[in-house]
């Protein structure tokens, strides 16, 4: 059976067979999309498509699932966040999302809000609610697809004092001294920071 060559959700299968016109040849090339069908009516696959199926297909068929569970997440994650309203993201996630540390695998994700203390799971990821009685003068941005709110880089470092996560500030620290002023827009502020920079440990950040 194909599922000793790649053992995969079925849904994925068949909504890659349903959606033919955006996936080939965008994603998949034409042979490699006739094995995909295969696999979706149970066919038998000759040795060539095999070969397919463990080389490229398999790459990219791991790739497509990762990236639809990452939305899934996502989606979960936004749907709970809305419920919050007065809400953002901050540390590690909201770095990596401000395109700074974007090889981190965050475990945790920090959420300051105004109405809920503790921890919550979304698939494999801690949600850290840390509550405060205003996030009136913070400052954040608003993601433009997910519609989820992050912190600056300038707010990331001031919030640390409220996280007490010296990972993220050192972390931080080392962003602020590769990339200056193009990191922060009130370099000169922060630039003190630069003669307390420390080597990195990155496994602890889940790298």
């Amino acid at each position: 059976m194909w599922i000793l060559f790649y053992p995969m959700d079925t849904k994925l299968i068949l909504k890659i067979v349903k959606n033919e016109d955006i996936i080939v040849p965008t994603f998949l090339k034409p042979k490699q999309y006739e094995v995909i069908k295969k696999l979706n009516q149970n066919q038998k696959l000759n040795e060539n498509e095999k070969r397919y199926l463990r080389g490229d297909i398999r790459k990219k068929l791991f790739l497509l699932e990762k990236l639809l569970n990452e939305t899934q997440a996502q989606t979960k994650l936004s749907t709970f966040l809305n419920s919050i309203d007065t809400y953002y993201i901050t540390g590690l996630d909201a770095l990596k999302h401000n395109g700074y540390g974007w090889f981190f695998e965050t475990k945790i994700i920090e959420v300051i809000n105004t109405k809920i203390e503790g921890n919550i799971f979304i698939d494999d990821k801690t949600i850290k609610l840390i509550r405060v009685k205003s996030i009136k003068n913070c400052q954040n941005i608003i993601d433009k697809d997910t519609h989820i709110k992050y912190a600056t880089n300038e707010q990331i470092f001031q919030d640390t004092n409220l996280t007490h996560n010296r990972y993220t500030k050192q972390i931080w620290k080392n962003m602020l001294e590769r990339y200056r002023k193009s990191f922060i827009s009130n370099f000169e502020k922060y630039k003190h920071l630069i003669s307390d920079i420390k080597d990195i440990d990155y496994s602890k950040y889940g790298v």
